[in-house]
Formats: C-alpha cells, sequence, structure tokens
C-alpha cells in the first residue's frame, strides 16, 4: 500500500500535537499566590525530559538584590540540566531577598520553596529522592536553610559565595 505525502504530513504532525510524551526544550514563567504575594518563578525543562522517568529537581536560588532571570543567565545550569536530563527552577525572593533568618516572617520562604517543590511535582515527574538546592550568596544562606529546614524533602545543599549563618544550626 502506498501512502500518499499529505496523508504522512498529516499523520505525522497528528502524532507529534497529540502524543503527552512529546517535548521540547523550554523556559517556563510560572507564579502562585503564597501567603498574599505572587510568587514567581522560571522552570527550565531540558529537551530530554519524557514525563515517563523520574528526573531530579534543583532550585537556583539567587543572591541578596538579583533575580531569578539573572541568577538564570549568571549560573548558566541550563545547560548543565539539559546535558544531564533534570528540571532546574528559579524562584524569585520577594523584593529580592531571601528570609534567611526570621523564622517567622510573613514571607515564609521555607514554606514556599516548599510549596513550589509539590507544585512542580504535581507537573512533572520528578524523582523526590533526587531533590538538590543551589544558592548564590544570600540565595547560599537560604540553601543552607532548605537543608536544615526541608531535609524530608531535599537530599543534598550546595552554597556559593553564602557562609551558614549560626542561627539555623
Amino acid at each position: 500500500m502506498k501512502l500518499s505525502g499529505k496523508f504522512l504530513i498529516i499523520l505525522a504532525l497528528i502524532n507529534v500535537l497529540c502524543s503527552p510524551f512529546s517535548y521540547t526544550q523550554q523556559n517556563i514563567n510560572g507564579s502562585f499566590a503564597f501567603k498574599g504575594n505572587n510568587r514567581t518563578y522560571i522552570l527550565h525543562v531540558p529537551a530530554s525530559y519524557n514525563g515517563l522517568t523520574g528526573v531530579p529537581l534543583v532550585l537556583n536560588l539567587h543572591g541578596y538584590g538579583s533575580t531569578a532571570g539573572q541568577q538564570q543567565l549568571y549560573s548558566m545550569f541550563d545547560v548543565i540540566a539539559d546535558t544531564a536530563n533534570f528540571l532546574i527552577v528559579y524562584p524569585n525572593a520577594v523584593n529580592s531577598v531571601w528570609d534567611t533568618v526570621w523564622v517567622n516572617s510573613p514571607i515564609d520562604d521555607v514554606g514556599f520553596l516548599s510549596a513550589l517543590i509539590d507544585t512542580i511535582s504535581k507537573n512533572y515527574k520528578i524523582d523526590s529522592l533526587r531533590i538538590y538546592s543551589v544558592g548564590l550568596s544570600m540565595g547560599g544562606f537560604m540553601t543552607y536553610r532548605l537543608g536544615s529546614e526541608l531535609s524530608q524533602k531535599i537530599a543534598a545543599i550546595a552554597s556559593v559565595a553564602g557562609p551558614v549563618i549560626l542561627p539555623i544550626l
């Protein structure tokens, strides 16, 4: 049986458009309300993500006065995520400041970052044993806090130019 070229093109388009496992590398600007603030983030999904196998998730936290977009450009983790097949999320702090030591802060960045992990895990197949956090400067301070307060969710942390703050130990 010989198939026409038009039929093959239509069949290929249907396959691409209807397949739930058809992904391309993309950056998703997301947001959700958390404790009275509209919290935003950038999620980078590598082209190799297929939705079938759980992949690691890495939180990449910006420094004081910076933004998620700046951290994304500065750290260049998207290239690593594309090669190693993991999702990476760049969250924004409220007013570019993480609540690194204020345990009862109304901002509650620990709660926000925990909710962000849950939100991404609902929409993507994440390996819950391979969730990590890395942060630069004040983002590093926040990463230490996450390692302390979210140890049930985060497997490992790395702080760059952000020393540990004693009250969180």
